[in-house]
């Protein structure tokens, strides 16, 4: 099991674009429709530049490249990006083909402040936009643009009944029911369950299109959001993301499933110190999810501690109980339990700062582990240090338990209330192509880490297909037109983004894998079979 840690690697984190504060968008009302799958949106790269509205410096090739580079470098959020990413999205642009269509409606959409620029951002050569983008990007076209349709009647439709509803909703997505508040998901191919939102809730933690456009921002949290983004993708699982946001009053809380702790965001608002340029740029959900995560896991090491300590000291007071025993006048049996008697006060100390520090919700503390996620001790116990001493790019420990030290992709998956296991290339191949081979992809949740830099592999950094060293990865198996076994493997620094690749380039650039089963279709088409 390998701990990804890996950040931005000179991709360079912007500050959000601030959406509008009243949700602009959210307009019109009109009788909402049943879903229905819609054709592709096809609009030519001519058309594109006059519905977009967006400048343009077209005809001709002039100065500082042709029309394509000159589009892009004019548009309003161009100095957010890289010359790297500016030169690959002019690349897209050029092509003028369906990738050029779609991408041009994200431009349009991150032009209206409705979705980060960095969804625009880490193209490379064997990248194709994520189906999910593209299924939001054409109803929005369609029904909000075309049809007039508010985002919440597109986006969340509403049926007479629950029993309706659940006939036609694919599964992932959401619905209302006529005269109830709180909105529903499709969670299986049965069945929906409510969520603790209404829709105009959920629309603000999960906008169209942004929802599947996240993209890493500065903390070092590639496992985490390479885990929720799977999770999220899938639409098996998509609803336990979901799940985990309960509206209350104007406040939402969130809590991981099975979690010890919930985080509470007043006012449906991050924190008011909070250090933005750590966390996703993208849906607020998605940021919220990373703080509540990073409170979870100062939790589960404060119980880690507790627990190490309180081991401690029942085998001191057993050591000390066997010199009270002995000779009490006896030189060595008083050093010895003055000595134990001494440790025992040293750790009673750090433990009650410990404990202090934790009752206050603004503590600076950190409980401190090496690279193997254990305690590193001291004279005091377990040791701690203020986090700006330790990483003075973090403000807040919990923003630090993120992603300060990177961490596993199956213990993520895990505190999602999955079994997740870890795999390794070469050890475990029978159980990785168990799941890289499956019938349907969407029997598992699977995400990959690359190797370190100069382990296992000759040229451990591949930017054609945005592979990075000690890098976290989401990885969704399908069979291409000819029925070969491909696979869309999406880097967290855009989740919009997905590179195509064979099982070749899977094994030579992936060491270990955390694979979880989530769903078992076999199984169930044979019982379909025997009814």
């Amino acid at each position: 099991m390998i701990n990804f840690n890996a950040g931005v690697y000179g991709v360079q984190a912007i500050q959000p674009i601030k959406k509008r504060e009243d949700n602009s968008y959210l307009t019109n009302t009109i009788a909402p429709q049943a879903p229905q799958e819609l054709p592709k949106a096809k609009v030519s790269p001519q058309l594109a530049q006059v519905v977009f509205g967006v400048q343009h410096n077209f005809g001709g090739k002039k100065k500082g490249g042709d029309e394509s580079t000159q589009w892009v470098n004019s548009l309003p959020f161009a100095q957010d990006l890289s010359p790297d990413d500016r030169r690959n999205l002019a690349n897209v642009i050029r092509k003028k083909d369906e990738e050029t269509d779609y991408m041009k409606k994200m431009i349009h959409m991150v032009c209206k402040n409705m979705v980060t620029p960095m969804a625009t951002a880490t193209l490379c050569k064997h990248g194709i936009m994520s189906d999910y983008a593209k299924k939001d990007i054409d109803t929005y076209y369609d029904k909000v643009k075309g049809q007039g349709m508010s985002v919440k009647d597109a986006f969340v439709p509403e049926f007479a009944t629950k029993a309706e509803a659940d006939k036609v909703t694919p599964v992932g997505d959401v619905f209302r029911v006529a005269g109830q508040e709180k909105i529903f998901v499709k969670a299986d191919d049965e069945s929906s369950k409510q969520l603790e939102m209404d829709a105009d809730t959920f629309l603000k933690l999960y906008p169209p299109v942004e929802r599947f456009a996240a993209c890493q921002g500065g903390n070092g949290d590639c496992y985490l959001l390479s885990s929720i983004n799977s999770i999220m993708e899938n639409p098996y699982t998509r609803s336990t993301v979901y799940g985990c946001f309960k509206q209350d009053g104007k406040d939402v809380v969130v809590s991981l499933p099975d979690a010890k702790t919930e985080t509470r965001f007043v006012d449906g608002k991050m924190p008011a110190k909070t250090d933005m340029e750590k966390f996703t740029e993208g849906p607020l959900g998605m940021k919220m999810l990373e703080k509540a995560y990073g409170v979870e896991m100062e939790k589960q090491t404060y119980d880690k501690y507790t627990d190490v300590v309180n081991k401690e000291y029942k085998k001191m007071n057993k050591d000390l109980a066997k010199w009270e025993k002995k000779n009490p006048k006896d030189a060595l049996t008083i050093k010895k339990k003055k000595e134990i008697n001494q440790r025992i006060a040293n750790w009673q100390a750090g433990q009650a700062k410990v404990d202090e520090a934790m009752k206050d919700p603004n503590h600076e503390l950190l409980i401190l582990t090496d690279d193997y996620g254990e305690f590193i001790i001291g004279k005091f116990g377990p040791m701690t240090e203020d986090v700006s001493k330790v990483d003075n790019e973090y403000q807040s420990p919990t923003d630090y338990y993120t992603g300060g030290l990177g961490g596993y992709m199956d213990e993520a998956t895990s505190n999602f209330g999955f079994e997740s296991k870890s795999y390794m290339v070469g050890e475990d191949d029978k159980e990785i192509d168990k799941a890289l081979l499956a019938k349907n992809p969407y029997d598992y949740i699977i995400t990959a880490g690359t190797y370190p830099e100069g382990e296992g592999m000759e040229n451990p950094q591949d930017e054609t297909y945005s592979i990075y060293s000690s890098h976290a990865y989401k990885v969704l198996p399908f069979d291409d037109k000819n029925g070969k076994r491909m696979f869309k493997v999406t880097n967290p620094w855009n989740q919009s983004h997905a590179v195509i690749m064979d099982m070749d380039h899977v094994k030579s650039f992936f060491q270990d894998f955390a694979i979880t089963q989530v769903n078992d279709s076999e199984e169930q088409n044979s019982k379909k079979r025997a009814a």
